[in-house]
């Protein structure tokens, strides 16, 4: 696995522009730790600094191509770990892009046109099968969980993003600014991608 010097780098792969506390929040590390990453990942110019924030560098993400096949060497050659990435990206990924279309728009008159969120008992829908697939996805990824501890801090993020929008916080369905289910998703995608070493799908 990951130490936490290259977990604080990873997660500027998962977060394209962060702080601290942003990346903490991310990778379960403590603040101080990841502090700590970031003044040796800028001194070592794996990172660049700017305002507070940080974002990774090209030697940054060429460092990490090093150490991906050696943290993840388990993983990758587990086949449990390779089924499950397959029932991942056939499955519950490609349910949880047709709900967050389905969220973004609705059909009238036979064309998609902005959700504007006026039908409370449409959205209400929307949430609750994005319960029932995120309940599907911590069985499908149960063994990357099992190899991986962030996979199920991922999980558990995305179950506080649905517990928000079930209680009315509908920006945490699909929104940029908060830690929304399609955020954590992506975050979630990406970084198991970086772990069983395979490409994004087009």
């Amino acid at each position: 696995m990951l130490d936490p010097y290259e977990l604080t780098v990873h997660t500027l792969t998962l977060r394209q522009l962060g702080d601290a506390g942003q990346l903490a929040e991310i990778n379960g590390l403590t603040f101080a730790d990841v502090e700590a990453g970031l003044e040796k990942a800028v001194s070592e110019g794996a990172v660049l600094a700017a305002r507070g924030s940080y974002m990774i560098t090209p030697a940054g993400r060429a460092f990490l191509d090093g150490v991906y096949p050696r943290a993840f060497a388990a993983p990758r050659a587990d086949s449990a770990v390779s089924e499950a990435m397959d029932a991942f990206e056939t499955g519950v990924n490609k349910q949880i892009l047709s709900l967050t279309t389905d969220w973004q728009t609705v059909e009238v008159g036979g064309d998609r046109v902005p959700n504007d969120h006026g039908d409370p008992g449409y959205d209400a829908k929307i949430i609750e099968k994005l319960g029932r697939v995120h309940e599907k996805t911590a069985k499908v990824l149960r063994p990357l969980s099992a190899a991986d501890p962030l996979v199920e801090r991922f999980l558990e993020r995305i179950g506080t993003a649905l517990t928000r929008a079930e209680g009315g916080e509908i920006a945490y369905v699909s929104g940029v600014r908060v830690d929304s289910v399609h955020t954590v998703w992506f975050q979630l995608h990406e970084h198991i991608l970086r772990l069983t070493g395979r490409e994004r799908p087009e």
